[in-house]
């Protein structure tokens, strides 16, 4: 007897009148959880997602819903994907892309119908199996392990303690009808060979390994439970944001021989358990070499002491050309302005601000990215240095020398902009035109 009321009740704090949105496919395990639902008396709502992968099963898949919900008198919503076209723009698998469009959908349902409370999939135990199992020889960490959770903010999962021969049971005995997806026998998906072969197979040795799987699982969530609370500790006292940027002491770090807390702290950035040793390696590597998060948007830099988590930020831009004075240029490094001074009314000393002896000036400038191989003489020196030398003296992260950019005339570095103004170009006792630029920069 499967109790729907009871074990959505576990994992939710459901209340009279709340509307479930049921996520239903046609299959077997999806039309066994509406029905347990309808009889229960639950208020409902059917949610079909027509991928448009198999042809006529596809379209029958959306009428056999359509039916049903016409059957129960239940409000239905039908959405239909080019999944294959959207797979192939973004680069994704048929069954990721289908995953991030179901899902997508639903919360889109959620947000525009005040009165759906819940979404209800049909995930059970041998789901949670499937995928614990894959992902273990994928290679995981303890989140990956958990599985599927039984609640993700309001989609929820009742069956996960339901195995499909209980599903099947009960169809077969309630006389409830459904559809099957042919695909689902197809081995060359990874899940379904693991369904048909690999967890079959383990059976004949562990004829309990899914309720194993499931109970494995529930102990891991305890452990990085407890897991998170130490992470949590060493994360407010060492992660220390700079701006855009996480800086970690590797010394800290150092103290603990393992891996775990380092692929935690990452983790929420995009890198993988497959990248924590590439990572751990960085501890010990020279300064400057980095690592690149599997998704693309964070990467991890050796700097002397510390670890640096700094975003990937697309340039928008590599140089901008400035026409006169008497401009305000915006560019990824803050904010120029450009004004005429009189060399009789200067003042010195205030942090972004130069002052530039205007007859070396030959406009237009270029504001641009330094570059290997650029050189100036900087103010008060005789002799010429090389732009790199100059960031390497100041100790600027890897990540730090990228934001760094130079103003030229002609082929001359006149300001290394923020950081340090060319002797060329310094006002004298012979200068009559002075130019002033002031930079506004958070990074000041």
């Amino acid at each position: 007897m499967i109790e729907i009321k009871k074990l959505i009740s576990t994992i939710a704090p459901i209340k009279s009148g709340d509307v479930f949105l049921i996520a239903a496919s046609g299959g077997m395990d999806s039309t066994v959880l509406s029905t347990l639902c309808q009889e229960a008396g639950l208020t409902i709502e059917l949610a079909h997602c027509n991928f448009m992968l198999r042809e006529q099963e596809s379209d029958r898949d959306e009428q056999f819903i359509r039916a049903l919900a016409i059957r129960w008198n239940v409000p239905l919503h039908v959405k239909r994907f080019n999944t294959a076209t959207i797979a192939n723009e973004n680069k994704l698998s048929i069954q990721e892309a289908a995953r991030q469009l179901r899902y997508n959908w639903f919360q889109e349902l959620i947000d525009s119908n005040n009165h759906l409370k819940w979404v209800l999939t049909a995930h059970h135990q041998d789901d949670n199996a499937e995928t614990i199992a894959m992902h273990f020889f994928r290679g995981t960490g303890l989140k990956g392990l958990m599985g599927i959770p039984a609640r993700f903010n309001n989609v929820l999962r009742p069956l996960l303690t339901v195995g499909q021969v209980e599903i099947h049971h009960y169809a077969t005995t309630h006389h409830v009808d459904y559809v099957t997806d042919s695909s689902n026998l197809k081995e060359e998906y990874t899940r379904n060979y693991f369904r048909h072969t690999i967890l079959p197979a383990i059976e004949k040795v562990f004829p309990t390994v899914k309720q194993n799987l499931f109970e494995n699982s529930k102990r891991i969530e305890q452990v990085d439970r407890l897991l998170q609370v130490y992470v949590e500790q060493f994360r407010k006292k060492y992660l220390v944001q700079k701006q855009n940027e996480y800086h970690i002491s590797i010394a800290q770090l150092k103290k603990y021989e393992h891996t775990s807390l380092l692929y935690e702290l990452l983790y929420p950035f995009g890198f993988t358990p497959g990248q924590v040793g590439e990572a751990a390696f960085l501890l010990n590597a020279k300064t400057g070499a980095q690592l690149e998060a599997a998704a693309e948007k964070w990467r991890l830099i050796k700097n002397r002491k510390l670890l640096i988590i700094a975003p990937l930020l697309p340039m928008p831009f590599d140089y901008i050309e400035i026409e006169s004075v008497e401009e305000v240029i915006k560019f990824p490094g803050g904010i120029l302005t450009f004004l005429p001074a009189k060399a009789s009314v200067i003042t010195f000393g205030k942090a972004g601000q130069v002052l530039i002896d205007a007859q070396h000036l030959q406009f237009p400038l270029l504001l641009r990215k330094w570059k290997e191989g650029d050189y100036f003489y900087p103010l008060g020196m005789r002799k010429k240095k090389k732009v790199s030398r100059q960031l390497i003296d100041l100790k600027l992260s890897v990540s730090e020398k990228e934001k760094v950019w130079v103003l030229t005339t002609g082929d001359k570095i006149c300001w290394v902009v923020g950081i340090r103004l060319d002797d060329r170009f310094k006002i004298t006792n012979q200068t009559n035109h002075v130019i002033q630029i002031k930079l506004d920069s958070d990074l000041l």
